[in-house]
């Protein structure tokens, strides 16, 4: 059962290899568990329900620090790879006995190291083949859809030590398939002199903080605002990923990527505003698959202006982990007293930022030759 989630997104018939898409699934399945975690944390360890979403913030960070950094001092390699995928497991399996919440978040901060330098790993690799972005996009909302039931029936039968037991055990599968990598340089200093790309990683940091700030709080809004028990919200969060599978099999037209990430937007603010079921469902499903349409356009987009394809992809990441960071905090500060209007019209405000910023830089790219620019 661990391995089924590889097993299917295996079926998808990726270009790169088993233990590098195994990888990413161990790190998708993780950041699944989190929303199902936090509240049977609080009840065993006797904590507050607001600081147990330090565990969050802790894993995403020391994760954002690994993915900027991992490509500036190493090298895709097989060595590094296992590595962080025994750091993981080692963790993990310590999150499971932990026996207070101090150990419990150390062992989160070293888990998001390993995980991040998995997931730059992943990425790097994806830029080899042609539509290896895509496949490397997929495994996140594959996983999510496979792995949710499993971690919700694990959480309700043996709360968090069970589920992060499992976790490590996926963790450990991983560690048996093999890994192949071309000839990836380490990005050290020496990156792309190219203008354009910074203000590229900083739309994604921007969309990542409006995003974020309103999917935490999806499943609250789609109980308060659109009366959907928890297990009907989990269905529209399925069809959510299951969007973003089909988008992510797909390749967004130059110059689309603005478009898609308006349709995110717009997603984002109806979910707090219409008091509608079809109309969660239907949000949450165009969500998914525009969503998953503009990032891995926008990482193309990053690729075009890099010395070299993978260049970028660290950062990238980074970036949007930061984002990840903050979201909730901007979000927590929107929602006031359960105000999911105004938390849904601050998040798509954000992330409409980050459209202008995406449709700006597309403009300006046209009035740039094609190559041997810095733009």
């Amino acid at each position: 059962m661990m391995t089924l989630p590889t097993r299917v997104i295996q079926a998808v018939r990726p270009q790169a290899s088993s233990g590098v898409i195994a990888g990413a699934a161990v790190v998708a399945a993780t950041f699944s568990a989190t929303p199902f975690l936090l509240p049977d944390v609080a009840d065993r360890l006797s904590a507050d329900i607001g600081s147990t979403g330090l565990l969050s913030t802790a894993q995403v960070g020391s994760f954002a620090l690994a993915s900027f950094f991992a490509g500036r001092f190493f090298r895709p390699r097989r060595r590094l790879h296992y590595g962080s995928l025994l750091l993981v497991a080692g963790s993990t399996f310590g999150s499971a006995l932990a026996p207070g919440f101090g150990v419990l978040l150390a062992t989160r901060i070293l888990a998001g190291l390993g995980l991040g330098t998995i997931t730059w790993i992943a990425w790097a690799d994806a830029t080899r083949f042609p539509r290896g972005l895509g496949d490397v996009a997929a495994v996140a909302p594959l996983t999510a859809t496979i792995a949710s039931p499993l971690i919700g029936w694990l959480t309700e039968n043996g709360g968090y030590p069970l589920v992060f037991t499992a976790l490590g055990v996926l963790a450990v599968a991983a560690l048996a398939l093999p890994v192949g990598f071309g000839d990836l340089p380490r990005v050290g200093r020496n990156v792309s002199g190219s203008r354009s790309n910074r203000v590229l990683l900083g739309a994604l940091l921007v969309l990542s903080v409006g995003g974020s700030s309103v999917f935490i709080f999806s499943a609250a809004a789609a109980q308060a605002i659109h009366g959907l028990t928890p297990i009907t919200v989990s269905w529209a969060l399925s069809l959510n990923a299951i969007t973003g599978v089909v988008a992510t099999r797909r390749r967004a037209r130059g110059g689309t990527a603005g478009f898609w990430l308006l349709a995110t937007a717009a997603s984002a603010l109806v979910i707090g505003l219409f008091g509608s079921s079809p109309v969660f469902f239907l949000a949450m499903a165009l969500w998914g698959f525009g969503f998953w349409m503009a990032v891995p356009a926008v990482l193309r987009m990053l690729t075009d202006r890099s010395n070299y394809p993978g260049e970028r992809m660290g950062d990238a990441q980074a970036a949007m982990a930061t984002g990840r960071v903050f979201g909730p905090i901007v979000g927590g500060l929107a929602l006031g007293a359960g105000q999911f209007a105004r938390l849904s019209i601050v998040g798509s405000a954000v992330i409409v930022a980050s459209v202008l910023v995406v449709v700006l830089v597309e403009r300006y790219r046209l009035t740039l030759p094609e190559t041997g620019s810095t733009g």
